[in-house]
């Protein structure tokens, strides 16, 4: 009766002392992906030349290849080496992918030296756990080292292994010798290392790399009834979670264990399913077997609150999919990602808010073809959204096409002299002539194709508000552009469209519509005959038209990054700076060079070519493109070329 006893009480001391280690690691962030790392050895000896026992190498390649397929790493590293590191290639989501699989078939073993421990400690140096990885290395040879170099410059394996100093606390590295023995040292390093093990196959014999005693990395989990198949049937395993999910446990089952949850999780959650070291022949220093697992639950964290919108994309159409974060995440940080070619995503979130809009913009969608677009949120893995059909029809917006080609161009801050001579002529009037002078000394050069800018979009003459409670902005061209519309709370609408002349149109959502809460006096909204004025509930399904009464507030190309500021715009000069003033903000900026192009510094193309110049203290005004004019606050003549700007002054959008 006592042996028995012994017996049950040594097992339970030991499946509480892997439960004890079982703990998710702390003091930073956990991983997020997958990095494989392969140190190949490429000498001769593993086509069975030389010294090699066994023409293992292209079975080798294979079993890299196996892995690589089933366990689909985020990143992989393939490195080669024999008398040092030969080569060292990255590859980026490799499964599948052409460039993975040339890389792998066009590896040969055709070497002549064996310098393990120094292509070792080439391989691991670079690697740091910083980029969010979780890292596991395979080190692969039918050798033991044969660097001859003196005692005191030969790299010793406890160097070697020293050398991966940016580990993670969940990385690993398993030295894999096939058909060979591990030597002393190496053993003597492999056991006083807390990361590393050794593993002896037999001679002419290959590993599975993802199989028993190989296990780790990261896997996702996205459904809790079934674990993603980690260790083989039968293995003890205990979990390890945070506090977020104090009470979840393991249920065994038939095939693959399943996890009880205590409730609804965030996407992403942690924990860790451990396994004891494997056991058999040939294993040196193995290591207790540590997964880490992200959550990624349907519909965790995330409440679809339009479950009944059309999500048939055609060109120039949007796809709104209104969703409601949990508690703790940020909508305002996440990325829409997983989109066709032809599909534009965005968030439309405002800071603090957890109710919020993705945003899906048909281009050129491919007719047919459905989407699964995915949600990232910093620090968590991708969360699948409702699919999207792809359909045919729509027309392409003019943002979409592809710009004129454009001949020569200048430098920015340069012109040539003779695209300047009129602004020479003023400035010479005006007693700016060092400015001129300065202005007029750069040559014109042609510049590259991706500096050419997309055509301005039209301007906006209507607006509609749709079933699903977005508005989207109409050109007179017939193109149509969503806008991020809240739910709650009132809004400006130019503001959140970014067009600055529908700054002052302020509405919000209401039970039965869209409420209209002010409207400049200058700006007309109307619904047919009839202008809509404040108050007034504009119900779903319905087109507005707008229209300008005042040429600072005509229609024209968006202010780029001024557009928050709102119109009309207002120039205050001082004796070295101008201010861009809005009804919503103003921007500073401090002249120090002789001639300044206020929309190029300023990242604001309806701008462009509007320049000021330097001279003693005053601003002269060296150019106005044909689409603008600046005149003194309260007066309607216009300032020409080679004037001092005024103190105040404002700047007109003109309708052409």
């Amino acid at each position: 009766m006592r042996r028995p006893a012994l017996l049950c009480a040594l097992l339970l001391t030991s499946a509480a002392a892997q439960e004890a280690a079982c703990t998710l690691p702390q003091g930073g962030a956990l991983p997020t992906r997958t990095r494989a790392v392969f140190v190949l050895d490429t000498s001769g000896s593993m086509r069975g030349i030389g010294d090699g026992r066994a023409d293992i190498f292209e079975r080798v390649k294979a079993s890299i290849g196996a892995y690589v397929r089933g366990q689909r790493p985020d990143r992989v590293e393939l490195l080669t080496f024999d008398s040092g590191l030969r080569s060292r290639r990255s590859f980026a989501q490799p499964a599948g992918t052409a460039a993975w699989n040339a890389a792998l078939a066009n590896l040969k073993a055709d070497g002549t030296n064996t310098h393990l421990y120094r292509s070792l400690q080439g391989a691991l140096a670079p690697l740091t756990a910083a980029g969010g990885d979780v890292t596991q290395v395979f080190v692969l040879t039918d050798g033991i080292d044969n660097d001859t170099r003196e005692a005191g410059r030969a790299v010793t394996p406890q160097v070697a292994l020293a050398a991966f100093r940016g580990r993670g606390p969940l990385d690993r590295l398993t030295y894999v010798a096939l058909g060979t023995e591990i030597p002393p040292e190496a053993r003597a390093a492999l056991e006083a290392s807390t990361y590393a093990s050794g593993l002896t196959v037999p001679v002419g014999e290959v590993p599975d790399l993802a199989g028993a005693g190989l296990e780790g990395g990261l896997r996702r989990v996205t459904d809790a009834a079934r674990l993603p198949p980690t260790f083989a049937p039968g293995t003890p395993l205990t979990l390890g979670v945070g506090p977020a999910l104090k009470g979840a446990a393991l249920v065994p089952g038939q095939g693959r264990p399943a996890l009880r949850l205590p409730g609804r999780v965030l996407p992403g959650e942690p924990a860790l399913l451990c396994a004891p070291p494997p056991g058999g022949a040939g294993w040196i220093a193995p290591r207790p077997r540590r997964v880490l697992l992200r959550l990624t639950l349907p519909g965790a964290g995330l409440t679809w609150l339009n479950p009944g919108a059309d999500r048939t994309l055609r060109a120039g159409e949007d796809v709104v999919l209104r969703l409601r974060a949990a508690p703790g995440l940020n909508p305002a940080a996440a990325a829409v990602g997983g989109l066709g070619p032809g599909v534009r995503g965005v968030v439309e979130a405002r800071p603090g808010a957890r109710e919020f809009a993705v945003r899906l913009t048909g281009w050129r969608p491919q007719p047919g073809v459905t989407l699964t677009p995915t949600l990232t949120f910093p620090g968590l893995p991708a969360l699948a959204l409702p699919t999207v059909q792809g359909a045919a029809g729509g027309r392409v917006p003019v943002a979409a096409r592809p710009p004129a080609p454009q001949g020569a161009q200048v430098e920015p801050g340069r012109r040539s002299l003779g695209a300047l001579w009129p602004g020479l002529l003023a400035a010479l009037v005006g007693g700016g002539l060092l400015a001129a002078l300065l202005l007029g000394r750069g040559r014109p050069r042609r510049a590259a194709p991706s500096a050419a800018r997309p055509a301005p979009p039209p301007a906006v003459e209507g607006l509609t508000y749709r079933e699903d409670r977005t508005l989207s902005l109409v050109s007179a061209q017939g193109d149509v552009t969503g806008v991020p519309t809240p739910l709650g709370g009132p809004f400006d609408l130019g503001q959140l469209s970014s067009v600055p002349h529908l700054s002052g149109l302020r509405a919000e959502q209401h039970r039965d519509g869209l409420r209209i809460l002010r409207i400049p006096p200058d700006l007309d909204v109307s619904q047919g005959a009839r202008l809509v004025g404040p108050g007034d509930v504009i119900r779903p399904g319905t087109l507005l038209g707008v229209a300008v009464a005042r040429r600072a507030r005509a229609p024209h190309p968006p202010l780029g990054e001024l557009a928050g500021l709102g119109l009309p715009l207002a120039l205050h000069v001082g004796a070295q700076s101008v201010r861009l003033r809005g009804p919503y903000g103003e921007h500073a900026l401090n002249l120090s060079a002789p001639v300044t192009d206020l929309g190029r510094v300023l990242r604001a193309p309806a701008l462009e070519d509007l320049a000021v110049s330097l001279s003693g203290r005053d601003v002269l005004l060296l150019r106005v493109p044909e689409h603008l004019q600046v005149r003194p606050a309260g007066e309607a003549s216009a300032l020409r070329p080679g004037a001092a700007l005024p103190a105040h002054a404002v700047i007109d959008f003109l309708k052409g």
